[in-house]
Protein backbone atom coordinates (compact mmCIF):
# COMPACT_ATOMS: atom_id res chain seq x y z
CA UNK A 1 0.00 0.00 0.00
CA UNK A 2 2.00 3.11 -0.93
CA UNK A 3 0.00 6.32 -0.30
CA UNK A 4 0.25 9.22 2.13
CA UNK A 5 0.51 8.23 5.94
CA UNK A 6 -1.79 9.62 8.62
CA UNK A 7 0.18 12.24 10.34
CA UNK A 8 0.10 13.42 13.94
CA UNK A 9 0.00 16.83 15.84
CA UNK A 10 1.72 15.30 18.44
CA UNK A 11 4.34 14.57 16.46
CA UNK A 12 4.64 17.93 14.76
CA UNK A 13 4.50 19.43 18.44
CA UNK A 14 7.84 17.74 19.67
CA UNK A 15 9.51 18.38 16.74
CA UNK A 16 8.39 22.04 17.45
CA UNK A 17 9.57 22.14 21.06
CA UNK A 18 12.95 21.00 19.86
CA UNK A 19 13.04 23.55 17.52
CA UNK A 20 12.25 25.96 20.25
CA UNK A 21 15.04 24.62 22.53
CA UNK A 22 17.51 25.01 20.66
CA UNK A 23 16.85 28.50 19.53
CA UNK A 24 16.82 29.32 23.36
CA UNK A 25 20.01 27.89 23.90
CA UNK A 26 21.89 29.09 20.76
CA UNK A 27 20.75 32.88 22.22
CA UNK A 28 22.31 31.86 25.10
CA UNK A 29 25.46 30.74 23.73
CA UNK A 30 25.38 34.11 21.60
CA UNK A 31 25.26 36.34 24.91
CA UNK A 32 27.66 34.16 27.06
CA UNK A 33 29.80 33.75 24.22
CA UNK A 34 30.07 37.85 23.77
CA UNK A 35 30.45 38.64 27.18
CA UNK A 36 33.81 36.20 27.28
CA UNK A 37 35.19 37.18 24.23
CA UNK A 38 35.16 40.89 25.72
CA UNK A 39 36.91 39.36 28.73
CA UNK A 40 39.53 37.64 26.26
CA UNK A 41 40.15 41.80 24.88
CA UNK A 42 40.49 42.71 28.36
CA UNK A 43 43.07 40.07 28.97
CA UNK A 44 45.19 40.93 25.51
CA UNK A 45 45.27 44.46 26.64
CA UNK A 46 46.41 44.03 30.23
CA UNK A 47 49.30 41.52 28.40
CA UNK A 48 50.18 44.10 26.31
CA UNK A 49 50.96 47.15 28.84
CA UNK A 50 52.23 44.45 31.43
CA UNK A 51 54.43 43.79 28.86
CA UNK A 52 55.41 47.99 28.52
CA UNK A 53 55.58 48.26 32.15
CA UNK A 54 58.14 45.40 32.35
CA UNK A 55 60.34 47.30 29.55
CA UNK A 56 59.71 50.94 31.73
CA UNK A 57 59.34 49.91 35.13
CA UNK A 58 55.87 50.94 35.94
CA UNK A 59 52.48 51.95 34.28
CA UNK A 60 53.11 55.45 32.93
CA UNK A 61 50.59 58.07 32.26
CA UNK A 62 50.57 58.37 28.88
CA UNK A 63 50.17 54.76 29.02
CA UNK A 64 47.63 54.38 31.73
CA UNK A 65 45.44 56.88 29.65
CA UNK A 66 45.58 55.28 25.81
CA UNK A 67 44.65 51.85 28.50
CA UNK A 68 41.77 53.07 29.54
CA UNK A 69 40.78 54.33 26.19
CA UNK A 70 41.10 50.71 25.30
CA UNK A 71 39.10 49.60 27.94
CA UNK A 72 36.51 51.45 27.86
CA UNK A 73 35.99 50.81 23.84
CA UNK A 74 35.69 47.40 24.48
CA UNK A 75 33.18 48.15 27.05
CA UNK A 76 34.27 48.17 30.73
CA UNK A 77 32.75 50.39 32.97
CA UNK A 78 33.97 51.88 36.20
CA UNK A 79 37.48 51.07 35.46
CA UNK A 80 39.88 50.79 38.80
CA UNK A 81 43.89 50.42 38.57
CA UNK A 82 44.09 50.37 42.56
CA UNK A 83 47.02 47.82 43.33
CA UNK A 84 48.82 48.32 39.93
CA UNK A 85 52.31 49.74 40.12
CA UNK A 86 52.65 53.56 39.38
CA UNK A 87 55.93 54.29 40.28
CA UNK A 88 59.04 53.23 38.83
CA UNK A 89 60.50 50.60 40.15
CA UNK A 90 64.16 49.20 40.22
CA UNK A 91 65.63 46.55 37.85
CA UNK A 92 64.23 43.21 39.16
CA UNK A 93 61.37 44.45 41.14
CA UNK A 94 57.72 43.10 40.62
CA UNK A 95 55.36 45.20 38.92
CA UNK A 96 51.97 45.04 38.70
CA UNK A 97 48.83 45.08 36.85
CA UNK A 98 45.26 45.20 38.56
CA UNK A 99 42.27 45.88 36.15
CA UNK A 100 38.44 45.77 37.95
CA UNK A 101 35.37 47.28 36.53
CA UNK A 102 31.97 46.05 35.18
CA UNK A 103 31.18 44.52 32.12
CA UNK A 104 27.72 45.42 31.17
CA UNK A 105 25.97 42.45 29.11
CA UNK A 106 22.97 39.85 28.77
CA UNK A 107 22.86 36.87 30.81
CA UNK A 108 20.18 34.63 32.25
CA UNK A 109 17.93 35.76 34.57
CA UNK A 110 16.34 34.42 37.35
CA UNK A 111 12.88 35.77 37.00
CA UNK A 112 11.07 36.18 33.77
CA UNK A 113 7.60 35.80 32.55
CA UNK A 114 5.73 36.02 29.16
CA UNK A 115 6.17 39.84 29.40
CA UNK A 116 9.88 39.99 30.54
CA UNK A 117 12.96 39.34 28.30
CA UNK A 118 14.59 35.53 30.21
CA UNK A 119 17.68 37.14 29.58
CA UNK A 120 18.69 40.20 31.84
CA UNK A 121 21.18 43.12 31.48
CA UNK A 122 23.19 43.01 33.99
CA UNK A 123 27.01 44.35 35.49
CA UNK A 124 29.26 41.31 35.52
CA UNK A 125 32.12 42.21 37.74
CA UNK A 126 35.74 41.41 35.86
CA UNK A 127 39.38 41.65 37.08
CA UNK A 128 42.21 40.98 35.68
CA UNK A 129 45.84 40.68 37.29
CA UNK A 130 48.82 40.60 35.74
CA UNK A 131 52.70 40.43 37.87
CA UNK A 132 56.44 40.53 36.03
CA UNK A 133 59.72 41.19 36.59
CA UNK A 134 60.97 44.93 35.68
CA UNK A 135 63.63 44.61 32.90
CA UNK A 136 64.43 48.31 32.07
Amino acid sequence: MRGKREGSVLDMLSVCICILALAVVATAYFYCSDLLLRKGQISQVSRRYILKMESVGCLTETDKNRMLEELQAIGLQSVDLTGSTMEPVQYGSDVILRIRGNLRGRIWGEEHDLFRSVFTVREVPVEETRMSTAKH
